[in-house]
């Protein structure tokens, strides 16, 4: 299991997310962050030229290791190029020279490719409405983290192995690990020096739309938005213990800390619908043993304890600039899982009628990217601006009814298809060794699907990367194998059907 995480490539990924990081903060506001920005495009070339597995895993790390990937960003024309989309052009640029020089192929007839055109279909729809409809600019920024689907070409064109593959969860949890170690520095930091030094830090952390930092009485929130690579890999390391594999104490400790201290309700509300799933895998798959399960449930268990014991020992340490104490902080978890009147989720609940009547106005074709919903809002932010609470706005919660507004009824409905197609493919690795890996990567999916229906992610690179990961992890012909049948004198049961990949 070390291995297939956390191994030599995990530690060059996790070394470069830290050093681009470094130079970002330190690029920041200066001339600097465009020459950075353009590095990493050029970086993205020469390693998908080289190999566009590696290009990939770079724009994997990359993407799992940041929140919106704009650390540094290239003005042109007063356009913000952002890092993201620097790395998405190198690795596009180089992978249709490739195709041109004919040393790589385009994947025509891959039926995972078939199975996004109803996506693709979807995207084209709200972006010719919302041209047609809305001011070209907010369709444009609306609709834009939908261009990272494109790297489902040079995905599909890779003949990924059991190497490339781990590659790809080495990417993965580097990006997570990053988060971890992001996360927690950030708490540490915000603990123990004062206010009036961290400006810069606040002002880097908002400006690159990296996180939110929320005083909550002495203690800040931290959520960034790429903590949800933490959370794809809290479950894909949750499996194998249920099924005889070992456990990882030491990042399931760090990944429960950088989960709680997020306080991000959507993040556990995904969790608890992929851990209802993934019982349900584990009885389908025939896993259940009493004293194992029991062994995993208290190891979990184990780690939660552990991961508050960080957040403890970070924030109470007798260090300079304490600021709260023990009262603070378990009072902090308390508020937010029993405060259901918060600014969030009454912000929430007033948008969710406004939205409906516009998804009502054109249910079938949408109103495209870039339209707008006004509602009251109770943000003191927005207040600040509008006294009476009324805000009006195309970036909104309620993922699922976004997507039906922006592109009409196909939207859920494509993505709803896509879905069901990936865990439909991973179906046959629940008959391998590799059952860890199919049980985690469909909890996963469940997860993204959950956390959608409140905070919108299968409109960002993070979700949408989410989907892409687990297609290298797919046999080209989609299909679920049927068992054979025992022939009636036969003395031994027969071979079970072979796989579309080979075991570990």
């Amino acid at each position: 299991m070390n291995d297939q995480f956390f191994g030599k490539e995990f530690r060059v990924m996790l070394a470069v997310l830290v050093g681009v990081f470094a130079l970002s903060a330190l690029a920041f506001q200066t001339p600097f962050a465009g020459v950075l920005t353009v590095l990493c495009a050029v970086a993205a070339f020469v390693l998908t030229w080289k190999r566009v597995e590696w290009g990939l895993a770079f724009a994997f790390a990359e993407l799992f290791g940041n929140s919106h990937g704009h650390l540094s960003d290239l003005f042109v024309g007063g356009f913000a190029l952002g890092m993201r989309m620097a790395v998405f052009l190198g690795v596009m640029a180089a992978w249709l020279l490739l195709v041109l020089r004919r040393k790589t192929a385009l994947p025509t007839g891959d039926q995972r490719l078939v199975a996004f055109l109803p996506l693709f279909a979807a995207v084209a729809l709200g972006f010719t409405v919302g041209f047609a409809q809305n001011p070209a600019r907010l369709a444009f920024a609306d609709g834009n983290g939908y261009l990272y689907l494109g790297y489902v070409l040079p995905v599909l064109s890779v003949r990924w192995d059991d190497v490339k593959r781990r590659l790809l969860l080495q990417a993965l949890a580097a990006g997570a690990a990053w988060m971890c170690i992001l996360t927690l520095g950030l708490v540490l930091v915000f603990a123990h020096v004062p206010r009036e030094a961290l400006s810069g830090v606040y002002t880097f952390i908002r400006d690159t739309r990296t996180g939110e930092l929320t005083d909550m009485g002495g203690i800040f929130r931290i959520f960034l938005q790429g903590q949800f690579s933490a959370v794809v890999l809290f479950l894909l390391l949750a499996v194998p213990p249920w099924i005889g594999g070992r456990r990882l104490p030491a990042a399931s400790v760090a990944l429960w800390a950088t989960i709680l201290i997020s306080l991000s309700r959507s993040f556990w509300t995904g969790l608890l619908a992929a851990a209802v799933v993934m019982v349900a895998l584990l009885f389908v798959t025939k896993a259940f043993a009493v004293k194992r399960w029991a062994k995993a449930v208290g190891g979990q268990m184990l780690s939660a304890v552990g991961g508050i014991l960080v957040l403890l020992i970070i924030v109470l340490a007798p260090l300079p600039g304490l600021s709260t104490g023990f009262g603070s902080f378990s009072g902090l978890f308390g508020a937010r899982t029993t405060n259901v009147g918060d600014v969030a989720i009454s912000s929430r609940w007033n948008l969710l009628p406004e939205m409906l009547a516009e998804i009502k106005d054109a249910p079938a074709l949408g109103k495209g990217f870039g339209e707008e919903v006004t509602f009251k809002t109770d943000d003191p932010r927005a207040r600040a601006i509008n006294p009476d609470g009324t805000w009006t706005t195309y970036a909104f919660e309620w993922g699922w009814l976004d997507l039906w507004l922006k592109m009409g009824v196909l939207g859920p409905l494509a993505f709803l298809s896509l879905f069901a197609f990936l865990a439909r493919g991973l179906w046959p690795l629940l008959a391998t060794e590799r059952k860890w890996l199919g049980i985690g990567f469909i909890s996963s999916l469940v997860c993204l699907a959950a956390i959608n229906v409140f905070t919108p992610y299968l409109n960002h690179p993070l979700g949408l990367g989410l989907l892409l990961l687990v297609l290298p992890f797919l046999p080209e012909r989609v299909r679920i194998p049927r068992p054979e049948r025992v022939p009636a004198k036969a003395s031994a049961p027969a071979a079970p059907p072979v796989m579309a990949m080979e075991a570990e």
